[in-house]
């Protein structure tokens, strides 16, 4: 092949290249879903007028008991209570949800409220381009008034509020790897103040205040320290293998917990 062949075939696959690289949008996927709730007697009825909520799989997850503004909102279900959507390529959280009664608010898109019909799950769903996500048949609860744990955080040495504390509601306390033994069936590992669960996190305003709102009755620990973890993954909760705790506390639905004052050392 002469030169001017050669340069002839670098035109053509450059010119290729820039047409195929274009910046075409990513191609859509289906997700389809149906949305239904069992009566007291056990009977699937169908609800219409829900909405499918989305937020982007590749962010941190949404905190246990809270819900950010979705990326995508599709719907509303139709009277058998499905929702067919053409979604764009990706990874998603998945929240749906319908208002009970339905002319309770003018607006029916937004966050749960007290009495909806709601399913979230906090596992991804892929979405692929062309391809078709079957979430087959999902059953609605009754999204109910949170449980609400409030405190202030203050320093121990001089009951100054200590302001911009990350507090949090975990299952079990923090524990602290302990390999002092030589006997390692004595070994102690540590869980990095808490399990990787989603939980109910804030930081305390210029008060020291801090309010936590979880929907699931239990046993909590109340965790307070002054970074996210070596992580820095707020949403996951917060992994700091240092900080101070409170409990157990047991709470029960619609509980209103008001605490005595976490008394932090200056350390933590």
């Amino acid at each position: 092949m002469n030169s001017r062949n050669i340069l002839a075939v670098i035109i053509l696959l450059s010119a290729m290249a820039m047409l195929g690289g274009g910046t075409a949008e990513a191609a859509n996927g289906t997700v389809k879903v149906t949305f239904k709730h069992k009566d007291a007697a056990g009977v699937e009825q169908p609800l219409s007028s829900a909405y499918l909520y989305l937020r982007d799989g590749a962010e941190p997850p949404p905190l246990e008991k809270s819900f950010r503004n979705a990326d995508y909102i599709f719907g509303p279900s139709d009277g058998a209570g499905r929702i067919n959507a053409s979604v764009p390529e990706g990874t998603y959280y998945v929240r749906l949800t319908r208002r009970e009664p339905l002319d309770k608010v003018a607006q029916p898109l937004g966050p749960p409220e007290a009495g909806d019909y709601t399913w979230t799950d906090y596992n991804v769903i892929t979405v692929t381009a062309d391809g078709v996500t079957d979430l087959g048949t999902k059953y609605a609860d009754f999204f109910s008034k949170p449980i609400t744990i409030t405190g202030v955080v203050v320093n121990s040495s001089n009951g100054v509020p200590l302001v911009g504390r990350y507090v949090r509601a975990q299952p079990e306390p923090c524990i602290e790897a302990d390999y002092s033994s030589f006997n390692a069936a004595d070994w102690v590992d540590s869980n990095r103040c808490g399990p990787e669960k989603y939980m109910a996190q804030r930081r305390t305003d210029d008060q020291g205040r801090y309010t936590l709102l979880l929907r699931e009755p239990g046993t909590y620990y109340i965790i307070e320290s002054k970074t996210l973890g070596d992580k820095h993954v707020e949403m996951s909760g917060n992994r700091s293998s240092t900080g101070w705790a409170m409990g157990p506390i047991t709470v029960n639905a619609g509980d209103t917990i008001v605490l005595d004052d976490m008394q932090v050392p200056p350390a933590y």
